[in-house]
């Protein structure tokens, strides 16, 4: 390679033809995408916890095999569990007593007025007719004046008395009424918390919450578990799933119903993007991918595979390949190729994938240009190609 400069102060250097890659700007659809990895995953997946600690007591499940709903995957061992719902539930059923022996005395104490009501009832009737009688000897004069005015006294006081015991009986009524209700909620909590407590005791038998494929399983028998400890889980294996790690410099560009593709077995396959999981962790973020149209047979759980990640709507666009010498001028320029010279230029670029960037200005479709490194040009404004 050589370099010189002309009476013009113009930087020329040569330098062999097969040294140097030269790529054709075009005008043609492009789709800016990322690559990412994707791991073949279960369409769905539930994870099992110990909902209470325990002493593996048995195992009834195979980590592997398919698993029914509801049936039992291991037994855990907690005597403070047992007696702390035995203690619990001895409380429970005492307040329980006391409540319904509550209600029984309300019903009582309203029998007991009404049947006071019905008496002062009676007792005022025989004093009315007492009276009555006593008026109509009173104008004949066969009754004393004394024995008169206390027949209609105790008329009047029994009157009295019934007043305030229809009072009392309304009272009653509406304290009943309130005091019913509180006690029927009291005992619906109660009934409600003894459940808990048999339910409770049930989370020491761990079963399967879905149909599916039990994998992950660790229980060895006498080992202690922990509340929350992770047990094992449940692989719905109907179907596939992507799940892919993006780099957090697309989280704002990324959301569900973005396509994507990827090559298998000489065919490409397309997925579209589910779900976001916005957390970033080590600089990246996740997203699931379903398949589109089905998915490829051979394809198996736990595999790689290289997607690449369309974050746009394809559009037409002028393309260079994409190459080295971007790093040398930050794509602020280029060196055009025409008849075996290379000339600088100014070039505006614009999107990019792992294959074009996008020209904004600068160059015309069919040109040539030189995508290789250009440490080899020492700066200089042609290059003559040999």
């Amino acid at each position: 390679m050589a370099l010189w400069i002309s009476a013009l102060s113009t930087r020329r250097a040569r330098v062999e033809a097969d040294r140097v890659s030269v790529g054709t700007a075009v005008r043609q659809a492009f789709k800016e995408y990322v690559p990412v990895t994707a791991n073949v995953l279960p369409i769905r997946t539930v994870f099992i916890d110990a909902l209470e600690g325990g002493t593996i007591e048995a195992v009834y499940a195979e980590d592997g095999k398919d698993i029914a709903q509801g049936q039992p995957i291991l037994k855990l061992s907690n005597p403070q569990v047992h007696m702390d719902a035995i203690n619990r539930e001895a409380q429970l059923l005492d307040q329980q007593n006391n409540l319904r022996n509550t209600r029984l005395n309300m019903d009582q104490q309203t029998t007991r007025l009404k049947d006071e009501l019905l008496k002062l009832d009676y007792d005022l009737r025989q004093a009315e007719r007492t009276w009555t009688t006593n008026q109509a000897l009173m104008g004949k004069g066969l009754v004393a004046q004394q024995e008169f005015e206390r027949s209609r006294e105790e008329h009047e006081l029994l009157k009295g008395k019934r007043r305030l015991l229809v009072q009392n009986i309304a009272t009653d009524s509406l304290f009943r009424l309130t005091q019913l209700g509180q006690i029927n909620s009291s005992l619906e909590l109660i009934h409600a918390n003894l459940k808990f407590l048999q339910d409770n005791l049930e989370n020491l038998t761990v079963r399967a919450p879905i149909d599916g494929q039990l994998s992950g399983l660790r229980a060895e028998l006498g080992s202690t578990k922990q509340r929350g400890d992770h047990l094992a889980q449940i692989d719905v294996m109907t179907g596939l799933k992507l799940r892919a790690r993006v780099p957090e410099h697309y989280v704002g560009r990324v959301s569900p119903g973005l396509h994507a593709s990827f090559a298998f077995g000489g065919r490409e396959y397309g997925v579209t993007v589910n779900k976001v999981f916005p957390e970033v962790t080590n600089g990246e973020f996740e997203v699931d991918l379903f398949f589109e149209g089905g998915q490829p047979e051979a394809i198996k759980r736990g595999q790689s595979l290289q997607v690449r990640l369309q974050l746009g709507e394809e559009s037409e666009a002028l393309l260079v390949p994409r190459g080295p010498f971007f790093q040398d001028t930050g794509g602020q320029w280029i060196y055009v190729v025409k008849d075996g010279r290379a000339v600088k230029r100014a070039i505006t670029l614009g999107r990019q994938n792992p294959d074009h960037y996008e020209v904004l200005d600068g160059l015309e479709a069919g040109e040539q240009v030189i995508t290789s490194r250009y440490d080899l040009f020492n700066n200089a404004d042609e290059v003559v190609l040999e």
